[in-house]
């Protein structure tokens, strides 16, 4: 094979028209996958193999010798499709492992319906199509499969397999700061304008969870979000480098997002939200929370001199770089009423049924005895109450 054939899955699924069954139970399992396991795991080589065909595919449709070879491939890959595998047991494989992920789960779905679509196309013409179709609508490797990724230390990406189904709903109050972040997110994933994001406030106020609803929200629409730890943002530039290739929407997600004097990794996050040379991928947009406004912390030394002889000029170094988030979004710390409200709202959504007057006080002496009242708080008392 000219384009598919580098394929280690592959390689290891079609020795001569046989099956690695190690291999394909493997992946039957971590995916709970209870389809024909043969047809599942080319269905997989077709989702995850990037190469010259399916990476145009992704951004337009594929033209001259790219799709030459890609037939040729692809209608090998149709004919080991519709060969029956040699064990009665792939047919329909019932999978035992129970305690998989709900990101797993996904994925199992969209595996098991590309397998139905593929199914389908009984001639290796419709066969190729449905490929087309595919990457055009979703398409390849780990960003057209994965909702988000975290950065490792080396630079490279890896996916999240464990994320929270978190909505908007389930934030209570702050509607004029959620629904700033969600015309931001909507103009960003459908090509319009749109600002790097700075939510900053006190802690437990739903930032982060806004950020993950955000992510829930807009997959369908194109967005991917990668998590960055600040030590790690040396790698940005050539991260930004590789994202800008791709037909996707990247949030680039900086978490609890703040410096001490002494620390200089904001100047690689200063250069690459604005004034690096090169010019910022219009698919890429950062979004960081932070219990700060000002992300570099300042000292009374600085603002009365110290050593330095160019005082003014430092300050502004340090506060320029939150400026540089075009959309500073404030969650405050809410007032009793409000956290008696999220506490209702939450016991509500999580059907718990007791007396109004009962649950309030004891959310009150909650909220008294662990660090006062916030969202996180009237959480954590919820589960609580459910134990």
């Amino acid at each position: 094979m000219y384009l598919y054939g580098k394929n280690d899955l592959f390689k290891t699924l079609c020795p001569e028209g046989g099956e690695n069954i190690y291999e394909l139970l493997n992946f039957a399992e971590r995916y709970g996958l209870s389809v024909n396991l043969k047809k599942a795991a080319i269905a997989w080589v077709i989702m995850k193999d990037e190469n010259p065909f399916s990476l145009s595919c992704e951004r337009s449709p594929a033209k001259g010798s790219a799709e030459w070879y890609a037939r040729a491939d692809i209608a090998e890959l149709c004919r080991h499709f519709f060969i029956s595998p040699n064990q009665d047991i792939l047919e329909n494989y019932t999978p035992i492992n129970n305690r998989i992920s709900g990101e797993e789960k996904r994925i199992g779905q969209m595996i098991t319906d590309f397998v139905a679509e593929l199914n389908s196309t009984p001639t290796e013409v419709e066969f190729f199509d449905c490929v087309k179709n595919f990457y055009a609508t979703w398409g390849v490797g780990d960003f057209g499969i994965n909702k988000a990724f975290y950065m490792q230390d080396d630079g490279s990406l890896n996916p999240v397999s464990h994320i929270k189904d978190f909505t908007f709903e389930d934030i209570c109050g702050y509607d004029i700061q959620k629904q700033k972040l969600i015309s931001n997110s909507a103009s960003f994933t459908s090509g319009g304008g749109a600002n790097n994001v700075l939510l900053y406030g006190d802690s437990g106020t739903g930032k982060s969870t806004s950020i993950k609803a955000v992510l829930n929200m807009f997959y369908d629409k194109g967005l991917r979000m990668i998590q960055i730890q600040k030590h790690q943002f040396r790698h940005l530039s050539g991260l930004t480098e590789m994202l800008k290739r791709r037909n996707y929407r990247f949030v680039l997600y900086m978490d609890d997002l703040s410096f001490e004097d002494f620390e200089v990794e904001y100047k690689y996050l200063k250069a690459a939200i604005e004034g690096g040379l090169e010019e910022k991928p219009e698919n890429v947009l950062i979004y960081a929370t932070s219990n700060r406004r000002h992300l570099i912390k300042e000292t009374f030394t600085e603002r009365e001199g110290g050593d330095d002889i160019h005082r003014n000029e430092s300050i502004q170094e340090k506060i320029s770089l939150s400026d540089r988030f075009g959309l500073s979004i404030f969650y405050p710390k809410p007032a009793q009423q409000e956290y008696f409200e999220i506490v209702e709202h939450l016991a509500q959504r999580k059907g718990i049924s007791i007396d109004r007057d009962q649950l309030i006080a004891e959310a009150r002496k909650w909220g008294i005895a662990h660090g006062g009242y916030s969202g996180r708080t009237a959480t954590q008392f919820i589960e609580q109450f459910l134990i």
